[in-house]
């Protein structure tokens, strides 16, 4: 049993090479993190991060640095440079947390206009199962539109209320389908189950998933997986990572939360296994 988060903090880049300041606050919206750079719990292990830049701005270099790294100096630097068609940028890494902040650099080759970063967090204790693509017992509601645009750079939420309630029992979130976001964003999930943890996943549109713009370097794919980004997950860590939530008559107390760096309206279809 085991679990991931999921946290933001947003930056302000420099121009081009230059990086900016180092980003230092955190996503608003009920991001969880009291420190921005600082995960939640002691035992983190940093398993992904990424940067999400709007439209305007293509990613020129990247640094992202940590006490956690062999070298904290240097860190790890991206340059993609003056060509650069990418507006987000994600990469898997394995840093067991030990102190201090994470700290994030941005530049951007056009608009210097503000993002987010993200870090994805994995803990060895909570409410995730293993499941596969093939399951037997797969759910699939209809895809629910956020209720409102979303603010910029902040944790927007939306209650997950299937239009024909579920039935009782419990519930593995295998993955989620997005669309009708502007550029790339993180979803993540609240629930009371998860113990204060807020698993979730980078997303992209799949109806445009060979778009340009977002990073086709990244050594996880984890943005071709339609449906499947804890399944995906699970396997590539080996550890079960598929959240599992309890639907009551009450319903299902299921948070939905987007971060995008571009006004938006998403549409999230959430696959599931009834499990319980």
């Amino acid at each position: 049993m085991a679990i991931l988060d999921v946290h933001a903090v947003t930056y302000t880049p420099g121009a081009a090479l230059v990086l900016g300041a180092v980003a230092a606050t955190v996503a608003p919206g009920g991001d969880g993190a009291s420190v921005a750079g600082v995960p939640i719990g002691p035992e983190a292990k940093l398993v992904r991060w990424g940067i999400l830049s709007p439209t305007a701005d293509t990613i020129a270099a990247v640094k992202f640095s940590s006490q956690d790294q062999a070298d904290p100096i240097n860190g790890e630097y991206y340059i993609p440079g003056a060509a650069s068609l990418i507006n987000v940028f994600h990469e898997t890494d394995n840093l067991q947390y030990r102190t201090g902040l994470r700290q994030f650099q941005v530049g951007t080759n056009t608009g210097v206009v503000a993002g987010s970063a993200y870090t994805m967090d994995l803990y060895p204790s909570g409410p995730g199962i293993n499941a596969s693509e093939f399951s037997n017992n797969c759910v699939v509601p209809a895809s629910q539109t956020f209720g409102a645009a979303c603010v910029t750079n902040t944790w927007n939420s939306q209650a997950f209320t299937p239009a024909s309630a579920l039935p009782n029992g419990k519930y593995a979130i295998l993955g989620v389908l997005a669309s009708a976001i502007a550029n790339g964003a993180v979803i993540r999930f609240q629930h009371p189950d998860f113990q204060g943890k807020s698993p979730g996943c980078p997303v992209h549109n799949y109806e445009t998933i060979s778009t340009a713009s977002w990073d086709k370097s990244d050594k996880s794919p984890l943005l071709q997986e339609l449906g499947t980004q804890f399944i995906k997950m699970s396997h590539e860590l080996n550890q079960p990572l598929c959240p599992v939530f309890s639907v009551t008559n009450a319903g299902t107390g299921l948070t939905m939360q987007v971060l995008s760096v571009q006004t938006d309206t998403p549409v999230i279809t959430l696959v599931l296994a009834k499990v319980g």
